[in-house]
């Protein structure tokens, strides 16, 4: 008895130590043991299209695994039926080989799939539910989105990663005997996920489409290095479509997308600039004409010639003939400073500030620096010794468009918040031209398709306006570049399209040969797609373009 009693009074101590004077530690090292931490994913926020068309989202899989230690001996076979059940989702062979620890069976399974096989899992076989990035539309917007995975984050899902990734939440899970997690814990301190930012672009997902299909066969035909392509809304400078092919280096990675990031020479798109510089100034007069015929001119000892004998031109013909000879007397009534000014106004040798990674600035020389010399005003007015993206070049041309207003480009069209989709808002970024001399410059690049250089851009059914250009290569990468600028309908446009091809085999050097079709075609191809357009903004830009008739 007083043995029974001593120990009696013993496990009383003991048990006033665990439950009294150690109850916290006790109760920590129990919760250790049934409680867990789980983290609970963000949803990564999508991506869309200006129409809501999903260009990033997320989907649910399943990953199932196999911890061997777990796994009674004789039970293989229950591991081989299941894999059996995974089908074509299963990552290892039948039969199974025991391992010293973890193995993934398959991961990648959709949801729905997996519902069944999750409530019949053999010992030792595990999952686990989550998120995978999906692309719908695949490279076709690959260049803008870019992607984002174990692989790393290209594109604007690196540009936005911060807004897109959200915050994971935590959840503390108790588990039972078996070891499975089966009730949240209520009194812990959960911690909820915050999904990631929904983001809505200005791309056009059907215009992209269009716009990649297009310039993919077109640098095919002509057998060139990398063509680029930018439709952008004159209006506000959205950027309905932005295609560079090719996507990808030969590594996975995505190649340099031309619209927004490298450089080029912009050659003969280049002569508006100053074409509108010389009508703002007030330096032309109606009937003046320039002598073109000798083929050459020559500026500080070099030649700088046609690539076809013309004869006396207006200054409006100098432009719907592209005269290298014409542009360069065009220039010389402008001092250098004016040329320069004209060249930055139209938002050239700076960043477009668009929203991309990497977007290029290009180059313009500044009169009295090391680059500027005696021929640099001539090589300049006819789109060399400058370098510029096909975004540049849209911008441009956007401004002659809409009656004077150069815009910052968007790709941003509205981010999601509690209050719901907020917009951002069209800024713009200079006044080059007025809208008179707007109104000139897109009666001139009418010729150019009626009569000029640019007849091969036509577009069935509505009035085009456009200027072909045609550049010798700075770089040794290849010899010439081809482009096309062109806008529609060419008294109101509501779309302007840069078409750049680079290295084209050389009987489609011309800007006429291959990117002029290559415009054609997409903006058929658009137009049928959104019939509207073809109708103009409806602005009084359509009177403006009047005006300049009379």
């Amino acid at each position: 008895m007083v043995i029974v009693s001593i120990g009696f009074l013993g496990m009383i101590a003991r048990l006033i130590s665990i439950q009294m004077i150690h109850h916290a530690y006790y109760e920590e090292i129990a919760d250790a043991q049934h409680t867990t931490s789980a983290v609970v994913e963000a949803r990564r926020g999508r991506i869309l299209d200006r129409n809501g068309f999903l260009l990033a989202g997320n989907r649910t899989v399943v990953l199932f695994q196999v911890y061997w230690p777990e796994v009674p001996l004789g039970s293989e076979a229950l591991v081989d039926s299941f894999l059996t059940a995974l089908g074509p989702n299963a990552l290892s062979a039948i039969p199974t080989t025991r391992q010293p620890g973890n193995q993934i069976l398959a991961n990648d399974v959709p949801v729905l799939s997996a519902l069944d096989l999750m409530e019949s899992l053999p010992a030792g076989v595990s999952f686990r539910i989550e998120q995978e990035r999906t692309y719908p539309l695949g490279d076709n917007v690959a260049g803008i989105v870019g992607r984002f995975g174990p692989e790393g984050t290209e594109g604007l899902e690196d540009w936005l990663n911060e807004v897109l990734k959200g915050e994971d939440g935590e959840l503390q899970v108790e588990r039972s005997a078996a070891g499975r997690f089966n009730l949240t814990d209520p009194e812990a301190e959960n911690v909820a996920a915050v999904d990631g930012q929904d983001h809505m672009l200005t791309i056009d997902a059907r215009f992209q489409c269009i716009v990649m299909e297009e310039l993919l066969e077109a640098v095919e035909r002509t057998g060139g290095d990398w063509g680029a392509a930018v439709v952008l809304d004159p209006s506000n400078g959205a950027v309905l479509a932005a295609a560079s092919v090719p996507v990808r280096a030969d590594n996975g990675s995505l190649a340099l997308n031309h619209c927004f990031q490298g450089y080029h020479e912009p050659g003969s798109t280049f002569k508006i600039v100053t074409y509108a510089a010389c009508i703002e100034e007030g330096l032309l007069e109606p009937s003046q004409t320039f002598d073109c015929s000798d083929g050459f001119i020559t500026v500080a000892g070099e030649n700088i010639r046609d690539s076809h004998r013309l004869e006396v031109l207006t200054a409006d013909e100098i432009i719907i003939y592209s005269s290298n000879v014409g542009t360069v007397m065009l220039s010389q009534l402008l001092s250098d400073s004016i040329l320069y000014d004209y060249c930055r106004e139209f938002g050239f040798g700076y960043k477009p500030i668009v929203g991309y990674p990497g977007e290029s600035r290009g180059i313009v020389p500044v009169p009295g620096s090391a680059a500027w010399t005696g021929v640099s005003s001539a090589q300049i007015a006819i789109g060399q010794e400058v370098t510029v993206t096909p975004l540049h070049l849209a911008l441009a041309f956007g401004a002659i468009a809409n009656g004077g207003e150069l815009f910052y480009p968007r790709l941003l069209a509205a981010s999601w918040t509690e209050e719901g989709w907020e917009e951002t808002v069209p800024v713009v970024r200079s006044h080059p031209v007025s809208p008179a001399t707007a109104a000139i410059v897109r009666r001139t690049l009418t010729s150019v398709i009626e009569e000029g250089t640019g007849t091969t851009a036509a577009v069935t059914g509505v009035s085009t306006a456009g200027k072909t250009g045609t550049a010798e290569r700075l770089s040794e990468e290849s010899m010439y570049l081809s482009a096309f600028v062109g806008m529609v309908p060419a008294e109101d446009p509501s779309l302007v399209v840069a078409v750049v091809i680079d290295g084209p085999d050389y009987e489609y050097r011309w800007g006429s040969a291959s990117a002029a079709p290559a415009f054609s075609a997409m903006v058929e191809r658009m137009l049928a797609m959104e019939p509207e357009l073809a109708l103009g903004r409806g602005s009084a830009a359509a009177d403006m373009f009047a005006e300049a008739d009379e």
